[in-house]
């Protein structure tokens, strides 16, 4: 078993505890108006940065509580990806700089 965030520092624990606040405030994709292609866009990118954010996160602290979400949002952020892509959005939000 993995020790947890909190044997790789204080840091790490205070990261983990960080992402886990943001990720409760995320929009979520399933109530943006369909037709606000502002609003979806938008809703896919901060989705997609946070994934940037929780992905550097483990990279810097591989035994993090937050790995099995990890790989949840790995997968989320391909689909994600692909949507920002297929509506043709433009970033509009300065990248994560983790």
């Amino acid at each position: 078993m993995a020790a947890p965030a909190s044997a790789q520092g204080r840091d790490c624990a205070r990261e983990a505890d960080s992402i886990r606040r943001a990720e409760i405030q995320l929009p979520r994709l399933e109530i943006a108006p369909p037709n606000d292609q502002q609003i979806v866009c938008i809703t896919l990118e901060t989705n997609m940065l946070f994934a940037r954010r929780l992905a550097a996160h483990l990279k810097h602290c591989p035994r993090s509580p937050l790995t099995r979400a990890g790989d949840q949002w790995q997968r989320i952020d391909s689909g994600f990806t692909e949507q920002f892509r297929d509506r043709r959005c433009k970033p509009a939000i300065r990248s994560y700089r983790g």
